[in-house]
């Protein structure tokens, strides 16, 4: 197809069967909805130019012969010079148009990154740029100049943009180079203070820029079809507590001063003090949290629409991936009494390993190689590795939320406006963050209610993430008479048989024993094994949500039996979990990991004082785990035995002590990322220390390579694994996108990720050939790969 067919508006296509001008159309209607008011024009502006550059011979033969690699098919860096030329005569920011436009098939880039320097703009030949991949690009721009000459004017006059002409006959490269410039301050000028929101504004305007974009423009390429709106009454909490009844505990009473207080505290202030804000709920475990969280957003929302004629949506985010399963049955709950179909309602979103490689988003030096991979992604592979927030209520983790806001990924961004659009974001667990980032943290979280958002910090445990003053409490006047419940002591240092012997010295009652490892946690169970208890379960995340749902609920009937159940666990058990135990034993950990632990003991007040033990072990890896900072603090604020409300009172001296003490140089560098704009670069080693580092360094969690692993455990399991076979041999990108992500979902109740370096000793065939980091223990590999106490098997040996 030559350029000479290819005159008129009509015939220029965005993809098969769309014309350009109606996608850009439509991309910048939406794109423009989802927007900030105060961004909605510049939305509108990057819709309408994303994919202009796609009016040319070249790019309509790459869409007949998609192996057709010539740089001038590529259409994202031309559009995104027009648009930002655009911006720039219409008085907006041209560097954040130009950045959405030029990024939107791939991840946000550094603009220093992007752009060359400003001497080394010197067309056609750009001979001084040593940056292949960034020279193809800009040579390609005197090949295509000639061509959307052609095509331009005509498809400008019926998209309402100014007519090209004076950009195609030399203010192209006058836009570039003052782009260039603009990159070049960014990268060598000091910046205002850190902690100035100022210096932060323009980061979030560019990132909502972009996420209105790439969402609007995914959506449409995929048909999908927002859901409609869905009014939740405020007093669904309500209903569901006048039909419930609960175990009798000494705490009921405390549960239920709780619940009125934040009650009154959501329906007497006024709205302003509400929403936007930055809020608190602060009460020992076993208090009532959940429902009272819930009770207090749901209020929140319906004095929101009642006052200003609009629905914030409920964003409900925690720590792991288990604890969601648990709060996500509670809301269930709460939704049906109140007669709404969760599935309506309610969406669970966190990561399972979809069809993408496991730390396989790529970088700057990468992408420069990749024009072609990015701009060719499938938008129905895109939409996999991130649901859009579409519900009145989201479940989801910490990663999922911190990874938007110090986001630079396509999939993480996609969700940003969401986000902001209007939304109460209920953080639980808080004191679970790595306190490497509280810095980074406190910064963006004070800037949300900017935004639109609500934040409610919630925790047993409130560390250190809003400054003095800034939030309010919901908890006010807080509890008072809480019973103290547990005494924690620290004892000597013991060995895993030396514990395993005092642990079997208590036999007629139900004991807690949480440790720092998966190894320890396995080499204690097994030495527990030799002393035959009744009741002897294990919980880690060496086994499937399936048997660790099947195994709670086992635990918490036995208990409510007053069965003498011991439990050896990791972390998992920590935080969320309803359980209540007669006894604890707890590795050394962080205070806040310790009081978690100790409200898994005597939780409903039953005993009148209850122990939990804290314990050094030998083999222990808690420096591995938390760093010496962390347990030289838990140590010194914990010098000797004392109860629960007792140590409660240390937490803020605790807190300081961390933070005064432990590096937050990286936290910092990141903060510095964000003012100037800092996405992602080559050639950065992000584990340097003092180093200046790109955002694509910030992992909240850092991971060590994983491999995702199916067990075949049943039959539901293998009609799981049928049905995603099936789904992935749909022809229609739409059908195989709802049936893939459906099959995704049954699949994760059998689904554990254990880390390369234990799954490489005993490695399971892959589920899909060719596809190395999905792997499949089959039914009849059962005895060879998973053990149904305790899990993945894996050679304790190879291991430190």
């Amino acid at each position: 197809m030559g350029a000479d067919r290819l005159d008129h508006t009509s015939e220029w296509l965005a993809r098969h069967g769309e014309g350009l001008v109606s996608h850009l159309r439509a991309v910048a209607k939406l794109a423009r909805e989802f927007a900030p008011e105060s961004l909605a024009e510049a939305a509108e502006l990057v819709g309408l130019v994303h994919d202009l550059g796609k009016a040319t011979p070249f790019f309509q033969q790459r869409l007949n012969n998609p192996h057709f690699a010539d740089p001038a098919a590529n259409h994202a860096y031309i559009s995104a010079l027009f648009g930002a030329w655009v911006a720039q005569q219409r008085g907006m920011d041209a560097l954040a148009v130009f950045l959405a436009v030029a990024r939107h098939h791939g991840p946000l880039r550094t603009p220093a990154a992007l752009l060359p320097d400003p001497e080394d703009i010197d067309p056609p030949d750009f001979s001084t740029i040593d940056r292949q991949g960034l020279r193809r690009v800009l040579r390609a721009l005197c090949r295509q100049i000639p061509e959307v000459a052609k095509s331009w004017p005509s498809l400008c006059e019926k998209l309402a943009l100014p007519d090209p002409t004076p950009f195609l006959q030399g203010e192209i490269w006058d836009i570039l180079r003052e782009l260039c410039e603009e990159a070049w301050r960014l990268k060598v000028h000091a910046l205002p203070t850190l902690h100035d929101p100022q210096a932060r504004r323009r980061y979030w305007e560019i990132n909502l820029l972009f996420s209105a974009l790439i969402d609007a423009d995914k959506k449409l390429a995929a048909q999908y079809q927002n859901p409609e709106r869905v009014r939740l009454p405020r007093d669904l909490v309500v209903r569901y507590l006048a039909t419930t009844s609960s175990r009798a505990s000494p705490l009921q009473g405390q549960r239920r001063v709780l619940f009125e207080t934040v009650a009154r505290q959501v329906s007497l202030r006024p709205l302003t003090d509400l929403f936007p804000a930055l809020l608190t709920l602060t009460a020992p475990t076993g208090a009532g949290k959940t429902l009272a969280v819930l009770h207090a957003a749901l209020t929140i929302r319906a004095r929101v629409e009642e006052e200003c004629g609009w629905s914030p949506r409920i964003i409900y985010a925690l720590p792991f991936i288990n604890l969601i399963e648990q709060t996500a049955s509670v809301i269930r709950n709460v939704l049906v009494t109140g007669g709404f179909d969760p599935d309506d309602v309610l969406i669970e979103h966190h990561h399972l390993a979809p069809l993408v490689r496991r730390g396989a988003s790529h970088t700057a030096a990468q992408a420069a190689n990749q024009d072609q991979f990015e701009e060719d992604l499938d938008v129905d592979e895109a939409l996999l590795l991130a649901e859009s927030w579409d519900a009145e209520i989201v479940l989801t983790t910490f990663v999922q939320v911190f990874h938007t806001l110090v986001g630079y990924q396509n999939r993480a961004l996609k969700k940003l406006h969401t986000l902001v659009s209007g939304s109460i974001l209920i953080l639980d667990e808080v004191q679970a963050l790595d306190a490497h980032y509280w810095p980074l943290l406190r910064a963006l979280l004070a800037d949300l209610p900017e935004w639109n958002v609500t934040v409610i910090l919630m925790t047993a445990t409130q560390p250190r993430l809003v400054e003095s003053g800034a939030a309010l409490e919901l908890v006010d006047p807080p509890l008072t008479d809480y019973p103290s419940r547990v005494v924690l002591q620290p004892i000597a240092p013991q060995t895993i048989p030396e514990l395993a012997e005092a642990i079997a010295g208590i036999r007629d009652r139900s004991q807690l024993i949480v440790v720092n490892s998966i190894r320890v946690s396995l080499e204690l169970y097994r030495a527990l094994e030799r002393y035959s208890f009744p009741y002897l379960y294990y919980l880690s995340t060496n086994i499937t949500p399936r048997d660790r749902r099947r195994r709670l609920a086992e635990i918490q009937k036995l208990l409510m039996a007053r069965e003498p159940v011991v439990l050896v666990s990791t972390q998992v058990v920590e935080a969320g979990i309803d359980v209540d135990f007669q006894v604890g034993w707890r590795e050394w950990g962080p205070l806040e990991s310790l009081l978690q632990v100790a409200g898994r003991i005597n939780r409903n007040a039953e005993q009148s004082r209850a122990f939990l033990r804290v314990i050094p072990l030998q083999e222990g890896q808690g420096e591995r785990v938390y760093g010496r900072i962390l347990l030289e603090a838990a140590r010194s604020h914990l010098p000797e035995a004392m109860s629960d409300l007792e140590l409660i009172q240390r937490l803020d001296g605790y807190f300081q002590t961390i933070e005064q003490r432990i590096s937050q140089a990286h936290a910092e560098a990141l903060l510095m990322a964000v003012a100037s704009l800092d996405y992602d670069r080559p050639n950065v080693d992000c584990r340097k220390s003092g180093a200046s580092v790109p955002l694509s360094c910030f992992r909240l969690i850092e991971e060590l390579p994983a491999l995702s692993i199916v067990v075949e455990q049943d039959d539901h399991a293998t009609a799981a694994i049928k049905k995603l076979l099936n789904a992935l041999g749909l022809e229609h990108p739409h059908e195989r996108r709802l049936a893939v992500r459906q099959a995704f979902h049954e699949l994760e109740y059998y689904t554990i990720t254990p880390l390369l370096q234990r799954a490489v000793g005993n490695l399971p065939p892959p589920l899909l050939h060719g596809r190395e980091e999905l792997r499949l223990i089959t039914c009849e590999q059962l005895e060879s790969f998973y053990d149904d106490k305790t899990g993945f098997k894996w050679d304790l040996s190879q291991f430190v």
